[in-house]
């Protein structure tokens, strides 16, 4: 058996690259001038431009749709039987706001400001404070003492309850720190709204004595110990707090007490990790006992001992319905609102507290609208203390 062998290929002759380019050019060449020639050879010219006419038939004049456009309309006169026909209405106006001399030249008709009268019993001045006997001298300057006299009963605001009326009441805070917010609540909410001031603010002498002025009674925060405490806060350097001594909280109370006179009583300024610890809380009670002043807690957080504590000391205490503003939201702060007309109901005289926000003093205002329909009356702060 022969071998096989394998099949040779064989080489082709592959056609030249200069003469494929020269043929590729030729034929390119062509199709462009074709069309040029054919339109030279066949074509019109004037084609290429673009003429013509167009005849548009006027259109018919529309009927006017406004009866301001109408002559046929007659217009009333507004003006007819007031002031004659061809005489200036501005020289007219005039003429009638004059009146006549017995010589019959004209006089100048006085009008009248016009002035809203807002009720005595709503903005009368409390009595301007220092009242002399109240006070002891402190480290650093005179704080209520109740030896002396009683600072809850001489500045807080008088109340008279109304028969079949069930009380209830607002405290207003964080004051003295914005002017614009705190100047807003001073003098748009009613006077039996309780306002509360930080310690630290800047002229609180003033902001007391403007407050007082306007019939509202005021409260001092103390600032305490929370749970976010920040000590670079202003007033921290002030605030009560758990590792401090006995002797360091006393000089910290003093000092707050020592800011201004005229406040009737105490509410704190946080304090969640405070207040709760009796072995904290207990010598404050006892310090606060001896100054004669009323304590409100803003009802934010628990406190179980202080009820009790107060009552072994003396001291006027009373916890707050809550925060009516935990954030400044108008439906927020209009739903704890209700919350708190309906604890009066069961409650006795519960109070609310609230910030010095725009938004809450526009609620605020609107819901003491509401009070007198719901068979509620709004009172002092003070005037739930026992």
């Amino acid at each position: 058996m022969s071998a096989k062998h394998p099949t040779r290929r064989s080489a082709i002759e592959l056609p030249s690259r200069r003469k494929h380019g020269a043929l590729a050019g030729l034929v390119l060449i062509g199709g462009l001038l074709l069309p040029f020639a054919a339109t030279s050879m066949f074509g019109n010219p004037e084609d290429a431009s673009a003429e013509g006419r167009l005849t548009v038939t006027q259109l018919p004049k529309v009927a006017s749709l406004s009866p301001l456009n109408d002559e046929t309309l007659e217009t009333p006169d507004l003006l007819a039987g007031s002031v004659p026909e061809g005489v200036n209405p501005t020289d007219a106006l005039l003429t009638a706001e004059r009146k006549t001399d017995a010589l019959g030249n004209p006089i100048a008709k006085t009008i009248e400001p016009k002035t809203i009268t807002i009720p005595i019993a709503q903005r009368r001045a409390l009595r301007q404070a220092p009242i002399p006997g109240l006070t002891r001298e402190s480290n650093f300057g005179p704080v209520p003492n109740k030896s002396a006299g009683n600072a809850l009963i001489a500045y807080r605001r008088p109340f008279t309850p109304q028969s079949g009326k069930r009380p209830v009441s607002l405290i207003i805070g964080g004051l003295g720190v914005n002017r614009r917010l705190t100047q807003d609540a001073i003098q748009t909410l009613p006077a039996d709204v309780t306002l509360s001031f930080a310690a630290h603010s800047v002229g609180l002498q003033d902001w007391v004595n403007t407050a007082r002025e306007d019939g509202h009674e005021v409260l001092i925060e103390i600032p305490m110990e929370s749970e976010d405490f920040d000590p670079a806060e202003p007033g921290a350097n002030r605030a009560l707090r758990v590792s401090a001594s006995t002797r360091e909280m006393q000089r910290n109370l003093d000092w707050i007490l020592s800011r201004s006179q005229g406040y009737a009583g105490v509410i704190n300024f946080n304090g969640d990790v405070f207040l709760p610890r009796t072995d904290a809380a207990a010598p404050f009670i006892d310090h606060l006992s001896k100054t004669g002043l009323g304590f409100i807690t803003d009802g934010s957080f628990e406190t179980p001992s202080l009820s009790a504590l107060s009552k072994s000391t003396r001291q006027p205490f009373k916890s707050g319905f809550g925060l009516i503003d935990p954030d400044p939201i108008p439906r927020v702060i209009s739903a704890r609102l209700l919350g708190l007309a309906k604890a009066a109901e069961t409650e006795t005289h519960p109070i609310g507290v609230g910030f010095g926000y725009s938004e809450t003093l526009t609620e605020v205002q609107s819901w003491i609208g509401t009070l007198d329909a719901q068979g509620l009356q709004l009172a002092p702060a003070t005037a739930a203390l026992k």
